[in-house]
């Protein structure tokens, strides 16, 4: 029931990823180019109409970001491996920290499933990362020994005391969790106030 739920839910961010850049996002980009074309016969209406068309631009962005965010176009197009890179980097530009990233075991094919769920764990850590942590460094890599895959997500920011009650990140985790035991993995948490967090995703492959 749970596998079926996430598909469900999966199929819906697919759809609504696709209804926010392929309509909302050309029609906002449609009005961007109108707006940038007008010019008005004072200097005050062309400041306005510049100021509206820079509002649209950001909005334009805006949605872009949130198609993105819901559905990946790189996870079908390019993989798990450029996915991935594009949110560290995307999360190292916002922070304005260093990255260090290597994910050439993740250029090997998997199953979409596992794909899927490595991609959301990785999504769910560097977001708690963005959201909690303040590090001064992020580093996300990916080996394969044994026949099982380790994705690890790091940084050396503020950590977090696992004794305390759950808050917005613990229950991040424990989807984290859930999530990876539905494919058969198992979520590994290191952490301590004033010495960062490291996140195992431990995969089994397929022979």
């Amino acid at each position: 029931m749970a596998r079926h739920l996430i598909a469900v839910q999966e199929e819906q961010r697919l759809r609504l990823s696709r209804e926010l850049h392929d309509d909302l996002g050309q029609m906002l980009a449609s009005v961007a180019l109108e707006l940038h074309g007008i010019r008005a016969d004072s200097a005050e209406l062309d400041a306005r109409l510049a100021r509206a068309a820079q509002l649209v631009d950001q909005l334009s962005a805006r949605v872009h970001d949130a198609a993105w965010s819901l559905r990946p176009a790189d996870l079908d197009r390019l993989g798990l491996r450029a996915s991935i890179e594009d949110l560290v980097s995307m999360l190292c530009a916002q922070l304005g920290i260093p990255g260090d990233v290597d994910l050439e075991a993740l250029s090997r094919p998997l199953e979409p499933e596992v794909a899927l769920t490595l991609y959301r764990i990785a999504q769910e850590a560097l977001t708690n990362i963005g959201k909690h942590a303040r590090p001064g460094r992020v580093s996300v890599t990916a080996h394969i020994w044994d026949n099982k895959l380790r994705l690890t997500v790091e940084d050396n920011g503020r950590g977090f005391d696992g004794t305390v009650a759950p808050g917005s990140r613990h229950l991040g985790l424990a989807g984290m969790k859930e999530r990876l035991a539905l494919i058969g993995g198992e979520l590994t948490v290191e952490t301590a106030k004033g010495r960062g967090t490291a996140i195992y995703a431990d995969v089994l492959l397929a022979d």
